[in-house]
C-alpha cells in the first residue's frame, strides 16, 4: 500500500533534507550528517552538535522531536565481546543527534526546528543572524 506512495513521500523526504542543510549552514558549531541528496531518499536529518546532551535536553524541553539514534556500535551489549576503544568514533557518537524528520513536516517546520535549535546553541556556537 505505502510503495504507491513512494515517488511523493521520496520527493518530500529530499526537499525536507533539503531544507534543513540550507537553514542549518548558518550555525556555527553545527555540522549536518550530509548524505547524497541526489541519489538517495534521506531517512533521517543527523547533526554533529556541541553541548549535544544539554541541547538535546533543551530541544525536548521546547516541544522539540530530537533523537539521539546513534550510539557507537561497539559498546552496545551485543558487541561487548569485541569491545576495543575507538575514541574517535566515541567522541564523535557524543555529539550526533538527530532533528525531526518526517515527510508530515513543513517548511516553516524545519524553520521553527533551526530556530529553536539555535537559541539552544551554547552561546560562542550560536547563529549571530538568528
Amino acid at each position: 500500500m505505502q510503495l504507491q506512495h513512494f515517488a511523493t513521500v521520496a520527493a518530500k523526504r529530499k526537499t525536507l533534507w533539503t531544507s534543513y542543510a540550507t537553514r542549518l549552514k548558518p550555525l556555527t558549531g553545527v555540522a549536518l550528517v550530509d548524505v547524497d541528496v541526489e541519489h538517495t531518499v534521506p531517512f533521517n536529518c543527523v547533526v554533529h552538535i556541541p553541548d549535544r546532551d544539554r541541547v538535546f535536553r533543551e530541544l525536548r524541553r521546547r516541544g522539540i522531536g530530537a533523537g539521539v539514534h546513534y550510539p557507537p556500535n561497539h559498546t552496545q551489549p551485543a558487541f561487548q565481546a569485541w569491545n576495543r576503544p575507538l575514541p574517535v568514533t566515541e567522541e564523535s557518537g557524543r555529539h550526533l543527534m538527530s532533528l525531526p524528520f518526517h515527510p508530515a513536516m513543513s517548511d516553516d517546520d524545519v524553520r521553527h526546528v533551526v530556530s529553536v535549535l539555535a537559541h539552544a546553541l551554547p552561546q560562542e556556537d550560536a547563529c549571530g543572524a538568528c
